[in-house]
């Protein structure tokens, strides 16, 4: 899956969760469009879903689920392999 097949669909997931976000780019933080923890936790649940990964300890850092951009890296380098 290409890089913005990916964005568009974390863009999904994201809205999914939290429907009244209504500009969401690449580089906004997350946690500033009002994602809270559990918020987070339910996002990791269904990336894991929705593109068949599981992530590891190490990469549920915050620096990973920051933005839009630095989810799309984290799958991009899981869904290569």
């Amino acid at each position: 899956m290409e890089q913005p097949e990916i964005a568009d669909a974390v863009r999904e997931v994201v809205r999914e969760i939290a429907p009244d976000i209504s500009e969401l780019e690449e580089r906004t933080s997350l946690n500033s469009l009002g994602l809270d923890s559990l918020a987070s936790v339910e996002l990791t649940l269904r990336l894991e879903d929705r593109f068949g990964v599981v992530f590891e300890d190490d990469e549920l850092a915050f620096e990973h689920f920051e933005s839009v951009a630095s989810i799309v890296d984290l799958l991009s380098t899981k869904t290569a392999a």
